[in-house]
């Protein structure tokens, strides 16, 4: 039994508000692009997008609840949510968002921290402009410096733009695309080359999923959409509630473990489900890259 069928079983099984799965068909006839159901009455009008997530969340919270028959009594016990049921919610957040309008004379911003086995590194702001002609840096501490771009680095953003056009738009095909992969679009911080045998090409997926995640300004809310459901369908990958990144920000863990090679993360925001950053956890050592800022502005040195 697949985890949305479980879901759809635990729901007819547990009271529910008639408002609550009143208001879930609601919301899902008007994704599919259908006319919505009445409601029942009156409720507060709700916001796409952030809205969107809490209600869905709220249904599946509350199916989550489950009685469990101990000697005598009958108590709920909360399951955390599954990575199915989280990572498709964050597919129909991301799916409804507005398509960026990007010119090339504009610059994608990207702020991050480096947290390392041997310690932290300079926190490092970087400006590359659309077109791959221009890039900036600036390290904490530094002075802003501005040189040319180099259009076949992995950071350029047109390159990046025109391998985005070329991704399948189905979560298996995208899946079978990038386990294929041998190309450098993989999270630095993946156990290859000690992965436990069978588990290659997941991680070559998992990282390199990770590594457009992070340029989620300039991403099509298609295939954001299809990465968060292909991210569900990769095996060992879990959700961990409240997990943090390395400079303390509290969200959702969606974890690949590969067992003695470590559990690596990605957080995403809890309220948008926006791309935080990853971690690796081996031994009982941390480490990992946070995305501390990001967006689109007109100049290097311009914040979003």
């Amino acid at each position: 039994m697949d985890e949305v069928e479980l879901l759809n079983r635990l729901r007819e099984e547990v009271p529910m508000r008639p408002d609550l799965r009143a208001e879930e068909r609601r919301l899902l006839a008007g994704i599919r692009g259908g006319s919505p159901a009445p409601r029942r009455r009156p409720a507060l009008r709700l916001r796409w997008g952030v809205a969107l997530a809490g209600v869905l969340a709220a249904v599946v919270i509350t199916s989550q609840f489950v009685g469990v028959e101990g000697p005598g009594d009958r108590s709920p016990v909360a399951r955390p949510p599954g990575a199915v049921v989280v990572l498709e919610n964050a597919a129909l957040v991301a799916a409804r968002a507005k398509p960026a309008d990007i010119r090339p004379d504009q610059w994608f911003y990207v702020k991050e921290s480096q947290h390392m086995p041997g310690g932290d590194l300079p926190t490092f702001e970087l400006w590359s402009r659309m077109d791959g002609e221009r890039s900036a840096l600036r390290q904490e501490g530094s002075e802003l410096k501005i040189g040319d771009g180099e259009p076949d680095a992995r950071t350029n953003p047109a390159r990046t733009q025109r391998e985005l056009a070329d991704l399948p738009v189905d979560p298996d095909a995208l899946l079978a695309h990038f386990r294929a992969s041998e190309n450098e679009r993989m999270a630095w911080s993946m156990c290859l080359p000690e992965c436990p045998p069978g588990t290659e090409a997941d991680a070559r997926a998992f990282g390199t999923i990770g590594w457009y995640m992070k340029y989620g300004p300039v991403i099509p809310p298609d295939r954001i959409a299809t990465m968060y459901r292909a991210l569900a369908k990769i095996p060992n990958v879990t959700i961990e509630e409240n997990a943090t990144d390395l400079d303390g920000r509290k969200g959702i863990g969606v974890v690949f473990d590969t067992g003695d090679a470590g559990k690596h993360y990605f957080i995403l925001d809890a309220v948008d489900y926006h791309y935080l950053g990853n971690k690796s956890v081996r031994d009982g050592e941390a480490f990992g890259m946070s995305l501390l800022a990001s967006g689109i502005v007109d100049e290097p040195g311009e914040l979003p």
